[in-house]
């Protein structure tokens, strides 16, 4: 039983490939330096930026006192305090995306040769320095500094709000029943006025 790491570079111009790592050892180096399990080929991450161990709890992270940090799950983690993994947890250092599976069966733990080949492929995505070969830009990043990056935020998916609710405003009437409306007081008011003709009419018929 190992671990199997899916990584992906946030660096990557285009769609980042994933590059899939399993090891079955008890301490995995996480860095920027040649001689790291997983390297990650970036000024961003510390040449020893974290490690995973196994412990009787299972296996555990620990950031090595990096210069940009760690997250698990979008959480910063404490340097050197251990953090417990589990199945799916995902691991945010540099700038770079790592997907852990822990506890699953590994058939063959990788090489250096192509641990050091993904990071040639990470790189030529990323696309850093297009004046100088991969290999070369690979070199300076595994012997340079740390560059503190303040890296942005994970976007959080979140459920979009409802619209407010309103009080919809009355149903207008139709402008046919308006009509009729219109139509019925006319007929009353003619009315009335013909009753008050009548009126006058008797009383002057009477006085005479």
């Amino acid at each position: 039983m190992g671990v199997r790491i899916a990584v992906q570079s946030l660096w990557a111009k285009e769609e980042p490939s994933t590059f899939v790592y399993e090891f079955a050892q008890s301490r995995i180096v996480i860095g920027r330096s040649r001689s790291a399990d997983v390297q990650l080929p970036h000024l961003a991450v510390s040449a020893t930026h974290a490690t995973i161990r196994t412990e009787d709890i299972g296996y555990i992270l620990i950031d090595e006192g990096s210069t940009n940090g760690t997250r698990v799950n979008e959480t910063p983690v404490v340097a050197g305090r251990p953090k417990p993994l589990r199945m799916q947890d995902t691991i945010d250092i540099g700038g770079y995306q790592l997907t852990i599976d822990v506890g699953v069966p590994v058939a063959q733990t990788i090489s250096a040769r192509l641990t050091t080949e993904y990071a040639r492929k990470m790189l030529a995505e990323q696309d850093t320095d297009g004046q100088r070969s991969v290999e070369a830009q690979l070199e300076a990043i595994q012997s340079g500094a740390d560059q503190s990056v303040q890296l942005l935020p994970i976007p959080k998916t979140s459920p979009s709000n409802p619209p407010p609710r309103t009080s919809a405003p009355p149903p207008a009437q139709p402008t046919q029943e308006r009509s009729r409306m219109s139509t019925s007081e006319l007929v009353v008011y003619s009315l009335a006025g013909l009753l008050l003709a009548a009126s006058v009419a008797v009383m002057v018929f009477l006085m005479r």
